[in-house]
């Protein structure tokens, strides 16, 4: 009886089903839900977890060592491009290839800029090195978004002082780096992210060395009994496509010949026999979309229901809810409204569920550009100098720019690198070190350009964010906000108990320029936190926690986020190492450190140290404690320029009937009354430090006569707790640029030199920026890079040489 009522209540249950699945208005409103739902999770991203890019200008990509790297930040929202105004906080890291890090810049953004400056020590290795640079926000997502770049470092004379076993790492990693630059890899990309059957599929492909590198290849697909489909060969940087109509359950593979002449076979991915095909077409204006599927029909219906989005920098500019006719549908998707940039188009299914993804690059050709109006050479018997006068285009308004004039050798220049358009148009959503990005920007409406770049788009994915997670609501969890400023935040407990710690006072003294006290209690779990607080350069932090009513040891621990860590990760930028032996000038001498270490900013003094700042009294009681009997006693006769009015002790000023001028009495750092402080055993004392003077003012107005204060032999240990911390502030950046190296050097060593640098190069009411600066007579070929973005997030780049001069 049981099975008969299951029975009958699963006919039920499927015959409601389809009811409601042929109801017309059930099925209008479960698509609208879908609709809906995506782009919610499109708001949701965009308004509650809103992305960022990051780009740092650097004068130039080589250095010498003892140069100086001169940088400008640009934040900017990752869907506007406009300029950032969320983040103050800013983190520039530089290492080198054995995972050192050598440089850690704190900036302080103001609307989404910084700039500053990392000082290469004339000590510091040759090699390649890896600058990354993030916010705080972006620590909550993807770390591949972080911005990366690679530059390299020449250091003539470190053979003359470099360590043994320096040589030996230098061999070992060039060998391994040789190692993996011969070794090859190869990838398929099926268009959609799917092969399916029956249908005719377009594969793209990419060879590459281990470094990323790309390699120029061909190849021979194969079916299983080993015949030949079709030949194919890479188009552009290793990368290129083919189109076949794969069969029902047949692995394919294809024989690979690489540019150096090693030979492998590679599977192509699985063949799908029922599933969906993507496709796409940027031409005419239009991305032509076309769906295909050979999916089992429903009873429901005969045609099967989907949506097609379309999104560029996480806002929908396309979604319909279409019928798969006949297995398939077209769908032409106008790129006017478009921004610039990467386009990604996701297929999903009546349910919401994403089924095949594709991105494509839309270019207008609106990368805005300065033009040289005016360069002269005035040639004097003081100096030479340059005089310049840029044009910026007048479709930019209120922009914010940093300009670069090197000197550079003929042909040695390669405005192919990074900058400030590539990475937010491209490396910025992919998160991947990509060869000569600016090739793909740079000839806009190029049919060869265009092919180049679609092959782009079909071998890189999209990182900014997962349709799977949005669909399910399932959001990055936010560890990190907007800090306005340095947070010093940690935790206190006992030493040695596990009972929670209760509320506790806790005090903060910043030694910078003055003393800055600051004052909070924790929570019950001993947790405390300073925030907001703005100081610039290295400072000094001391932290005192009160212990007093306590009978037990407390400690306090401050929570730093330490970088993590790192790994260089070589790539097809990084150089091998030109010194593999000691000079014929080495002698043995002391290298200085130039590597950075965090945790020297972090450690707690081991000293004994007081909240308060130097006193201008100290006695100590070992040396006195036989010889008095009281406090008061070493009062009268140790203390300088203290006096005994009648029962009054006055250390600054005159007595009063009227308002006490007796100082502020402490005992362990804790204010007391003049009876407790005056009643404390001469034998339990350690020292007395008196304050008179400019001391006091880290008191306040509890110190307008003065302090007495008594450290106990038991209270320095045990009744209260003071850490003292020398920390780091916001980068102090230098006000004016300047060149410490020897101009011919530059020559010998092929490196350009930097002859100007200005992080914010301010146009007049002309949109014109005139710049002069000094010239010598080892100038070579002179070239003008100007980059930035203006309030509006239009973008501006422009890399020419002076012809005039």
């Amino acid at each position: 009886m049981q099975t008969i009522y299951l029975k009958f209540s699963t006919f039920i249950f499927c015959l409601m089903f389809l009811l409601l699945s042929v109801n017309p208005a059930f099925s209008q409103q479960r698509r609208d839900n879908i609709s809906e739902k995506i782009l919610e999770g499109l708001e949701i991203m965009e308004y509650s977890y809103p992305g960022q890019k990051v780009f740092i200008d650097t004068d130039k990509d080589e250095y010498l060592a003892g140069e100086t790297i001169w940088l400008k930040a640009y934040v900017v929202n990752a869907t506007t491009l406009r300029p950032d105004t969320l983040s103050t906080n800013f983190h520039v890291e530089l290492f080198n290839a054995h995972d050192d890090m050598v440089s850690l810049l704190f900036m302080r953004l103001k609307n989404g800029f910084a700039h500053g400056d990392i000082t290469l020590p004339d000590s510091l290795s040759e090699g390649s090195y890896r600058m990354k640079a993030y916010t705080d926000w972006m620590h909550n997502f993807d770390k591949q978004l972080f911005f990366s770049k690679d530059i390299h470092v020449s250091n003539p004379i470190e053979e003359n002082f470099i360590k043994l076993w320096d040589v030996w790492k230098n061999r070992w990693f060039n060998r391994k780096l040789e190692n993996t630059r011969e070794s090859m890899q190869f990838a398929f990309f099926p268009e959609g992210g799917h092969m399916l059957a029956g249908h005719e599929n377009r594969v793209a492909f990419k060879a590459a060395n281990e470094l990323g590198g790309p390699v120029e290849a061909t190849g021979v697909l194969l079916d299983e009994a080993g015949n030949e489909l079709l030949e194919f060969s890479s188009f552009h940087n290793g990368m290129g496509a083919f189109t076949f109509s794969p069969e029902p359950d047949t692995d394919y593979t294809a024989e690979i010949t690489f540019a150096n002449g090693e030979q492998e076979e590679f599977s192509l991915p699985d063949i799908e026999n029922t599933g969906y095909l993507l496709t796409a077409d940027n031409r005419d204006d239009h991305i032509h979309v076309s769906v295909k599927s050979n999916q089992e029909q429903t009873l429901a219906t005969d045609d099967e229901s989907v949506y097609l989005l379309a999104q560029a920098r996480g806002r929908e500019v396309f979604l319909e809810n279409k019928v798969l006719e006949g297995n398939g549908l077209s769908v032409s998707i106008p790129t006017g409204e478009m921004p610039t940039g990467i386009c990604q188009i996701v297929l999903f299914s009546d349910e919401g569920i994403p089924l095949a993804e594709r991105m494509v690059f839309v270019n207008h050709g609106d990368i805005h550009e300065a033009n040289i109006v005016h360069a002269d050479l005035q040639d004097n018997t003081e100096q030479q100098s340059v005089s310049l006068e840029l044009a910026i285009d007048d479709h930019v308004n209120n922009g914010n720019y940093s300009l670069t004039v090197l000197d550079t050798d003929e042909g040695s220049h390669n405005p192919r690198r990074s900058n400030i358009a590539t990475n937010l148009f491209i490396t910025g959503d992919i998160g991947e070190t990509i060869k000569d990005p600016w090739y793909y920007l740079h000839h806009a409406g190029s049919e060869e350009v265009e092919k180049a770049t679609d092959l782009l788009m079909m071998t890189h994915g999209w990182r900014r964010f997962d349709w799977d997670n949005i669909m399910e609501r399932s959001f990055p969890e936010i560890s990190y906000g907007f800090p306005k400023g340095i947070t010093i935040a940690g935790v206190v407990s006992p030493r040695s108990s596990a009972r929670q710690t209760g509320e506790v006072d806790v005090e903060l003294a910043v030694s910078h320029e003055g003393v800055d006290i600051y004052s909070t209690t924790t929570d019950s779990e001993g947790a405390f936190s300073f925030s907001n607080l703005e100081y610039y350069g290295n400072f000094t932090a001391k932290l005192r926690i009160e212990q007093f009513a306590r009978p037990r040891d407390l400690r306090a621990d401050l929570n730093f986020r330490d970088t993590e860590q790192i790994e260089y990760g070589n790539n097809f930028h990084t150089s091998p190492f030109q010194v593999t032996s000691r000079g014929d000038d080495w002698e043995r001498t002391s290298r200085p450190e130039t590597t950075f270490s965090s945790q020297k900013l972090l450690e707690p003094s081991q000293q004994d140290v007081s909240m308060f700042k130097d006193p201008d009294q100290v006695i100590f009681f070992n040396d006195i404690r036989d010889q008095h009997n009281s406090i008061m006693d070493v009062l009268r006769t140790r203390v300088r320029g203290l006096r005994i009015i009648g029962n009054e002790i006055v250390l600054r000023g005159q007595s009063s009937f009227r308002v006490t001028n007796e100082p502020l009495f402490l005992v362990d750092e804790v204010p007391v009354n003049r009876n407790t402080f005056l009643n404390v055993s001469v034998n339990n004392i350690d020292r007395l430090e008196v304050m008179t003077g400019p001391s006091t003012a880290i008191l306040g107005k509890r110190g307008a006569n003065g302090a007495l204060l008594i450290y106990t032999k038991r209270g320095d240990a045990h009744r209260h707790g003071t850490y003292e911390y020398f920390m780091q502030g916001f980068h102090i950046p230098s006000e004016t640029f300047e060149s410490k190296i020897n101009t011919d050097t530059y020559t010998q060593h092929d490196i350009s030199r930097t002859l100007f640098w200005e992080p914010y190069a301010q146009p007049d009411e002309n949109n014109r920026i005139r710049v002069s600066f000094p010239s010598d007579e080892y100038t070579r070929d002179l070239r003008v890079i100007i980059q930035g973005i203006d309030e509006n997030g239009e973008i501006i780049f422009s890399d020419k040489p002076i012809d005039a001069l």
